[in-house]
């Protein structure tokens, strides 16, 4: 799960994706980088976030009617800062001259790495997209069907998840296009403004850069836009799209849009069918911020007990994207504090999006607790976490999740609820989560493995065979 953008047309660029990125940030904090070219390339990426790369004018404004930018959240690779540097996006070519940013996961990258000659420089799954679709664009005058035709072939190859942007040049006009996977696992949008274009992760990004939402990018196309301002589009492969359900869940924010859905009001509707479905008797609703709190809201209005704040964020970091453990506990204990004049004496509902591996939610439980909370139920706006994503979000192993037990087993929420100090625990139902989001999703992470695409159950299930703890099943060799 990273954010993406890429713009072109008849005016310089960079500043337009520099913006975008910090409209992005929230997808990725691991690293950050852009490229504009105008004939020459101009690259700065670096680990770190979107501020602290580009901390130079002459980072900021480089020449070029066309670039893409891109803010990282590692799934591939390892995460000592040599690492994050290394794989740092965009990554680029030059014979061809292709360069791609990509947010998604692909899954068959050793099988892909034996099918090109070149070596990746990288250890990201970027290059499982860079490198066969520079082979299939070598020496050859590009334009739109040859994009066209090399896409096709990448795609029939490549398994996993995947919206990708990819700049090439075509003599005197160069060329930018994206390219989806069939189920649109990751989200991908297209706006303009007085014929320049903007692809990019999350509508929220054309309020800030004041483009008009166009559309949302369908599953298994190909979009080819020149600085000219022409679109060209083919759908190559039309499938049954399967959104991520935790890009509404948690990971996109509650100003965007996907597929005509607006993430606010979906969580919203969440919290309403949380209450209805496992109601309790309490003096306060209290969100986990930020990530409860449209959830909150919905179970407050639904539920009739009030709303209130009884905890402080300092920080803006997100705890669940950190890279190690180490680092999602500082980020908690630094950054919540509690207030003891709302919780003294209450008893409190404690709302949250979900809960991965239950270290975050004890420690918030035992802190409303010390803070004078007579009692805390928790309610949660996703079913309980039971299976790696192997799509693009950087749940490692099946051990890692407080839903399994030593032996693999599903544990029983009133276990749970004791393991993490709570006085009692529920989950929406699966019906509930499909019921507010409104279409299919994939939620291969909460119903495994019956929840990922058809045709994927056997390839899910061999990576889960071979899970082992603090490493990637598709990094290991199967």
């Amino acid at each position: 799960m990273c954010g993406i953008v890429g713009i072109i047309g008849d005016k310089p660029v960079s500043r337009l994706i520099y913006h975008s990125l910090f409209a992005v940030q929230h997808r990725g904090q691991s690293s950050a980088g852009k490229l504009t070219y105008d004939g020459n390339i101009h690259v700065t990426k670096d680990a770190g976030l979107v501020r602290d790369v580009f901390n130079e004018e002459k980072k900021i404004d480089t020449p070029g009617n066309v670039g893409i930018g891109h803010t990282r959240y590692s799934t591939a690779g390892l995460d000592d800062i040599e690492s994050l540097k290394l794989n740092a996006q965009p990554e680029y070519l030059v014979n061809p001259f292709l360069a791609a940013v990509h947010n998604g996961n692909i899954y068959n990258g050793s099988e892909m790495a034996k099918k090109t000659r070149r070596r990746p420089r990288t250890e990201c799954d970027i290059q499982w997209l860079l490198l066969p679709m520079a082979d299939n664009l070598y020496k050859k005058e590009v334009d739109v069907d040859i994009v066209f035709d090399a896409c096709e072939k990448v795609m029939m190859q490549v398994r996993g998840s995947y919206s990708a942007l990819f700049l090439t040049d075509s003599g005197e006009n160069p060329l930018l296009f994206a390219m989806t996977d069939p189920y649109k696992i990751r989200p991908l949008v297209l706006g303009e403004s007085d014929g320049m274009y903007c692809f990019t992760s999350e509508t929220r990004v054309f309020k800030k850069i004041n483009f008009e939402y166009v559309k949302d990018i369908p599953g298994g196309s190909v979009v080819v836009i020149d600085t000219k301002g022409n679109v060209y589009e083919e759908q190559i492969v039309k499938k049954t799209e399967k959104p991520c359900m935790f890009e509404f869940v948690y990971f996109a924010k509650p100003d965007s849009r996907i597929n005509g859905r607006s993430v606010h009001n979906v969580r919203v509707e969440i919290g309403r069918l949380l209450a209805r479905e496992h109601p309790v008797d309490a003096d306060i609703v209290v969100p986990v911020p930020e990530s409860g709190r449209r959830y909150a809201t919905g179970f407050s209005r639904e539920s009739g007990i009030p709303l209130d704040e009884g905890i402080m964020k300092d920080k803006y970091e997100r705890s669940f994207i950190q890279q190690t453990q180490e680092r999602r506990d500082r980020i908690v204990e630094e950054g919540l504090s509690f207030i003891r004049s709302v919780l003294k004496d209450k008893r409190v509902v404690l709302v949250d999006d979900s809960i991965v591996r239950g270290t975050n939610i004890r420690r918030i439980v035992d802190g409303m607790k010390k803070a004078g909370a007579r009692e805390v139920h928790v309610r949660i706006g996703c079913p309980p976490l039971i299976a790696p994503c192997y799509l693009g979000i950087d749940m490692r192993s099946r051990k890692e999740f407080i839903a399994r037990d030593q032996n693999g087993g599903i544990k029983t929420w009133d276990r749970i609820a004791r393991e993490i100090n709570a006085d009692s625990l529920a989950y929406i139902s699966m019906e509930g989560l499909k019921k507010a989001i409104g279409f299919d999703i994939c939620r291969g992470c909460i119903d495994f493995p019956n929840g990922y695409p058809h045709e994927m159950h056997e390839d899910v299930k061999k990576l889960f065979r071979n899970d082992k703890k603090g490493r990637r099943a598709y990094e290991c060799h199967i």
